[in-house]
């Protein structure tokens, strides 16, 4: 990318690349220090946010990895690839534990608060409850009519969120293995959910290349943000609440402003074809992880909201 073309205020500070397979989706450890990517290649790739360099390779699969995430005690991350979890301990080199329980591919993880619990969805159209200190199923939650691809939960805990080729959101009571709340009911497949920091606001991203934003407390829809071309694949708020990223097909990254809801930013990353590719924001700086080249590299950007 030419640095005339930049938007102002975006420093690159970091282009990672490994692998000639597309990137699906990235996440961040506690500390900022860490980048997990997954990819159809195989593998996760933990890389050092710092250096820019590698730090680790995980490998074994046997099909692509769909997603992954990090625990907030940064100790452990999970990983998805067909029906199955592999849960890697970061502060050794042993070998993972896999958790069994889905009859189909599983498209997203999300790793609880208390550190204790995780949830997943799949194509099975169900979501697993995960006990990480027994390694078993501690609930599975039904309700959806499609495969489940997004899932986030609130910084409280208190609730699990999903979307699924239905078009459905839904709010789950996880502790108790009930449903609370179906939040909506789209038109499109939702690939991806984020809860603010504040846990006020729900973003999705949908097929049909719309944003929707939701008030998580009243249940109600807050502003329909339909700039974007093409499906939208992820969603991420920054770590002060302040901006919503949204990566589309349409070849773009956009950040909008949550003060109004209008585009601030528009930043060129050339997407692939496939439907889940991922953006991170840093979980306590102005910092911003996207996949770029079809979606085959990831930049790191350092923001400067005053310019």
């Amino acid at each position: 990318m030419k640095k005339e073309k930049l938007p102002a205020g975006f420093t690159l500070r970091h282009t990672l690349k490994a692998n000639n397979r597309a990137i699906t989706r990235m996440a961040w450890s506690p500390d900022g220090r860490t980048l997990a990517a997954a990819s159809y290649d195989q593998t996760v790739r933990l890389w050092d946010t710092e250096s820019g360099k590698q730090k680790r390779e995980l490998f074994g699969y046997s099909g692509s990895v769909f997603t992954v995430a990090i625990t907030p005690d940064g100790r452990s991350l999970l990983s998805a690839s067909k029906n199955s979890l592999k849960i890697w301990d970061l502060t050794t080199e042993s070998r993972p534990r896999t958790l069994r329980g889905h009859t189909d591919y599983i498209y997203a993880v999300a790793a609880m608060p208390d550190g204790r619990h995780a949830i997943s969805g799949a194509y099975d159209k169900t979501l697993k409850v995960w006990d990480l200190d027994a390694d078993t199923v501690q609930a599975t939650l039904a309700g959806h009519n499609g495969r489940i691809a997004a899932l986030t939960v609130t910084p409280d805990g208190r609730y699990a969120i999903s979307g699924a080729g239905d078009g459905c959101i839904k709010l789950w009571d996880w502790a108790a293995g009930e449903l609370a709340h179906t939040l909506a009911e789209r038109q499109a497949e939702i690939l991806s959910l984020v809860v603010s920091p504040d846990g006020r606001w729900l973003a999705s991203a949908d097929y049909d290349g719309v944003v929707g934003v939701w008030d998580i407390a009243s249940y109600e829809p807050i502003i329909e943000l339909t700039a974007h071309q093409k499906p939208v694949s992820a969603v991420s708020f920054a770590a002060d609440g302040r901006y919503l990223a949204s990566k589309s097909a349409d070849g773009s990254v956009r950040l909008w402003n949550t003060a109004n809801w209008e585009t601030a930013v528009i930043l060129a990353e050339p997407h692939s074809t496939y439907a889940f590719a991922g953006l991170a924001f840093h979980p306590n700086q102005t910092t911003l992880a996207t996949l770029g080249d079809q979606d085959k590299v990831i930049r790191i950007w350092d923001i400067d909201w005053a310019r």
